[in-house]
């Protein structure tokens, strides 16, 4: 598929938007959101998963002048294959992310701040509602203690101002998270590979539960190396992306460029950069199938015998070990999906507002691969997404189960019809 093509589909046009709109607004109503809510929020989602390139926040961290800047978008598209990058706004940077079909995350916690500047940004976002090149505004990734209702209030500022693009709110560690409940991603800063990988589902579930009520999507904001680069980095990277996909993850920002390449001159990538964007270059011909994936209905997991280190899992009273946070996520014995081989955990939602069910399947095993075979009980088609030619495959149904192969970290999409 050529740039342009690719670009013309990740614009919010207003076709599209009016379809999701109506689509979201047939949606049954949960506590919490209205029909109009979820349209809205459904009209204001990127068309592709993103893969944020960002150097931190709250300034301005990216190459003031327009020639580095440009140089900038060239390696992280090209080598880094990231399709968004976090940075504060001007002109001639909407120019040149337009040029190189980078998307634009705008950071409000920059200049205009979102709430010390208040007419400033109002100004700003409702001059950018029509921009086809911003995506999302980053508004907060912070421990806000006793702050959440003023968190609450700045999404729905940006929401009034611009109500065509997403906002990305974050917290730390799971703390406060239904506060960001309204957010278009609501994110986690949780690094859980190394600051404690029992916390990867147990903040996944939390984000999930706390978008439910808007039908929102996940954002994440990543460690850029939580293994040894060059090693184990690229599973560690790609594991963390696909389980948290399977869990309705849409977003991914990546923390942080000084970690991962030369920010003076060169932008040259180091080995943890390289494996970045080996894992971006993996997920890329999945992005804008990821992003028509519904937040998941339902998130089930197998038992595991190898926990995400491929290390053995001991069994607790004779019963089969679940991971950390899913003991209450088995399948369900009349669920028809039933899982006969492999470790994984499954996002199970509609496809792109419509009626067809579709699953993502996350590799619990970062090391070590995978042969699933599930069982269907219901009469209908299993397709799988192949990456390699970006479209979708029947998959055969043998006795009444379909199989196929995880790699380790991998993940995969099947489409049901």
């Amino acid at each position: 598929m050529n740039k342009s093509k690719v670009w013309s589909r990740l614009l919010h046009g207003t076709v599209v938007v009016s379809v999701l709109a109506a689509a979201a607004s047939m949606l049954p109503a949960q506590e919490g959101a209205t029909a109009a809510d979820k349209a809205a929020a459904a009209k204001r989602q990127p068309k592709a998963y993103l893969a944020i390139f960002m150097n931190g926040y709250g300034s301005d961290t990216m190459p003031k002048e327009d020639a580095p800047f440009e140089k900038l978008l060239q390696v992280i598209t090209k080598e880094g294959h990231f399709n968004a990058i976090m940075c504060q706004y001007s002109p001639a940077r909407e120019e040149l992310c337009k040029k190189y079909n980078v998307l634009m995350i705008v950071d409000l916690l920059a200049s205009p701040h979102v709430y010390k500047e208040t007419q400033q940004c109002e100004e700003l976002l409702k001059k950018l509602q029509s921009s086809s090149t911003v995506a999302a505004y980053h508004l907060w990734s912070d421990r806000f203690g006793k702050q959440g209702a003023g968190r609450a209030r700045d999404i729905d500022n940006v929401h009034k101002w611009d109500p065509n693009h997403a906002t990305f709110s974050g917290t730390y560690d799971g703390a406060g998270i239904r506060y960001l409940g309204t957010s278009d991603f609501v994110s986690n800063y949780d690094f859980s590979w190394e600051r404690g990988p029992h916390k990867n589902f147990k903040n996944l579930l939390a984000q999930w539960n706390a978008a439910k009520p808007n039908n929102t999507r996940l954002g994440r904001y990543c460690a850029g190396a939580p293994g040894i680069p060059g090693k184990g980095n690229f599973n560690r990277l790609l594991y963390i992306q696909t389980t948290s996909i399977a869990c309705g993850l849409r977003a991914a920002c990546w923390h942080i460029a000084s970690g991962m390449m030369d920010m003076g001159d060169s932008f040259d990538l180091n080995q943890a950069g390289k494996d970045l964007a080996a894992v971006n270059a993996w997920i890329e011909p999945m992005r804008e199938e990821i992003a028509k994936i519904d937040l998941p209905e339902a998130i089930y997991s197998t038992p595991w015998t190898k926990d995400q280190g491929d290390k053995p899992v001991e069994q607790k009273d004779g019963k089969p070990a679940m991971p950390p946070a899913l003991e209450n996520n088995t399948f369900p014995s009349d669920f028809w999906l039933q899982p006969v081989s492999g470790e994984f955990v499954m996002g199970v939602s509609k496809y792109n507002y419509t009626d067809k069910d579709v699953v993502f399947i996350a590799n619990h095993n970062a090391y070590a691969a995978q042969d699933v075979k599930i069982k269907l009980t219901k009469l209908v088609k299993p397709r799988l997404f192949n990456r390699a030619t970006a479209k979708y495959g029947d998959l055969p149904v043998t006795d009444g189960a379909f199989s196929l192969k995880l790699e380790p970290a991998g993940g995969a999409i099947v489409l049901f019809e």
